[in-house]
């Protein structure tokens, strides 16, 4: 019987052992392919703390640790895709499908802000840089809305530019008639306006779809857009562009209070940018 029964135990052990040989390697590259999953979009909380958009979801990086934030419980087709941060440091997310959401680090959780949008096929969304309750968001046909109260009251503002929006920002660079400056990444390059909106037009001769815009607040002039992985960078507020040597493929960037520019790549990794091209990874 001792004999029957340390059989069917060494079997059993054995059973597992080819279970585990044939799972892990599917496990393994789950994980890896999670990790190498694209930057969707970048943004930084009230504390410099790094926030990073991918398919798989929400994630905080900070000191070297990484935290998963839970989404917004919305229609399953909704797209989150584009982050921001408001001058008081509340997180924004955006995205065809889900309107616009504050997130609540307090208490955890999302608010909706879409209670007067016309919809919520929002491709891209933006903060006022110094005013912590003014937002900007674009709706395609519908056009350009803005809110001075934090969300509970939108008003369409614009039309925006000719070319659809994919990518947006304010910035308080001076020379501005009102606060500061709209910048749109649009599938023709970088649109500018006056927080007037006194006139959209072409922010230098930048051509296509930019994916990704951003600019350094310590230095307003300093603008970079992304087209098609090429990171391109202004010293100029939009006038002139240089392209700029990345090692992989640039889908999202922001800046951090620590790190200066950090960009998000095609291949899943981030990495804080410095002098003469040179690249360091920021770990996770």
């Amino acid at each position: 019987m001792r004999s029957i029964v340390h059989s069917t135990t060494r079997a059993a052990w054995g059973f597992c052992v080819l279970t585990a040989a044939i799972l892990m390697p599917a496990l393994v590259q789950a994980q890896s392919a999670d990790d190498a999953q694209p930057v969707k979009a970048l943004t930084t909380n009230s504390s410099g703390a790094l926030l990073v958009l991918r398919n798989s979801g929400l994630f905080v990086i900070e000191g070297g640790t990484t935290t998963k934030v839970g989404l917004p419980a919305t229609d399953q087709e909704a797209q989150p895709s584009s982050l921001a941060r408001g001058a008081d440091g509340s997180v924004y997310l955006a995205g065809p499908g889900l309107g616009v959401w504050r997130y609540d680090s307090a208490g955890d959780s999302w608010q909706s802000l879409n209670d007067t949008l016309p919809g919520l096929g929002v491709t891209a969304m933006a903060a006022h840089a110094t005013q912590p309750e003014t937002l900007y968001a674009y709706l395609g046909k519908d056009g350009m809305f803005r809110s001075r109260d934090s969300g509970a009251e939108w008003v369409k503002v614009d039309s925006g530019p000719r070319e659809p929006v994919q990518a947006f920002l304010h910035s308080d660079m001076p020379g501005s008639m009102e606060s500061g400056w709209l910048f749109a990444g649009t599938i023709r390059g970088v649109s500018r306006s006056m927080d007037c909106f006194c006139f959209w037009g072409d922010a230098g001769d930048l051509r296509g779809t930019v994916s990704a815009i951003g600019y350094d607040p310590t230095a307003p002039e300093n603008v970079y857009a992304v087209i098609e992985g090429q990171l391109h960078h202004s010293a100029d507020g939009g006038e002139t562009w240089t392209s700029l040597k990345t090692p992989q493929p640039v889908t999202a960037l922001a800046f951090s209070p620590s790190q200066g520019l950090v960009v998000g790549t095609a291949n899943g990794n981030l990495l804080a940018g410095g002098a003469a091209d040179k690249w360091t990874p920021v770990h996770e």
